[in-house]
């Protein structure tokens, strides 16, 4: 190893920001392992440090590039890595809240980007008659700076979805709704709201770097999952959820 004596003030500079650089970095747990089997399996005394320093630089720009693409869901991972990264991030959350994540972690984080976006006419056909009205709440109430990327019905884990997704440069945001099974509630699963306000209780749940915003209608379990700060994924939720609950109502008579 070498001493910070014999290295430049240039050289220790860029140590110096590596180091900032790696410890700010959020890493998939399988893509770490992978990167610290390579590093445990190269031979030590055959490699200039001036040479390993380099690969190190090199690792943490694969690390950073893989980072964000990871976060806007540009590269793809197996089916078992995937799985993985669901499992670990939101272990903590109660089960009803990792109802709404894994759709969004499965649905959104991992989708391909489109190429060619869909027509406005093929999410309303997506959607179907009656959450088709979902579009044009969530077009209302999010940030301008948000474009739809995606509108449609899909099912993970054997549990059909209604889901909603916005993207601008570097963030995503899912809503997504699913019917409730029989005795399934916030209530039940023992959860405290974080807001309760005009008959509506909003509930909220961190899981590494995604928030989620939940309510409940008499059929439908709601949520807002996005990489916004907790007290704005929630006001968004807030501000969305009575015509939301509006289009709801209107499918539960």
């Amino acid at each position: 190893m070498t001493n910070e004596s014999d290295m430049t003030q240039e050289e220790l500079r860029l140590r110096v920001r590596l180091q900032q650089a790696v410890r700010s970095q959020e890493v998939p747990p399988f893509l770490e392992a992978r990167i610290r089997g390579q590093i445990h399996s190269a031979e030590p005394a055959a490699v200039p440090w001036r040479r390993a320093w380099t690969i190190a630089l090199a690792a943490l720009l694969l690390v950073m590039g893989t980072g964000v693409a990871y976060q806007l869901g540009h590269l793809r991972f197996t089916a078992a890595s995937q799985k993985s990264y669901v499992v670990s991030t939101g272990h903590r959350l109660a089960s009803i809240m990792r109802v709404g994540l894994g759709d969004h972690l499965h649905c959104a984080y991992f989708a391909k980007p489109s190429k060619v976006p869909p027509k406005a006419e093929q999410f309303v056909r997506d959607m179907g008659p009656g959450y088709a009205a979902l579009i044009p709440v969530v077009r209302k109430h999010v940030p301008g700076n948000y474009r739809l990327e995606g509108a449609h019905r899909c099912k993970y884990h054997n549990r059909k979805f209604v889901h909603v997704v916005l993207k601008d440069d570097w963030q995503l945001i899912s809503l997504v709704i699913t019917k409730k099974v029989p005795g399934e509630s916030f209530e039940v699963d023992g959860l405290l709201p974080a807001l309760a306000q005009s008959g509506l209780s909003i509930y909220r749940a961190s899981a590494q770097k995604f928030e989620l915003a939940s309510f409940e209608s008499r059929d439908h379990l709601v949520y807002l999952v996005s990489g916004l700060s907790g007290q704005k994924n929630m006001d968004q939720l807030l501000a969305m959820a009575p015509d939301v609950r509006g289009v709801l109502a209107k499918l539960e008579l």
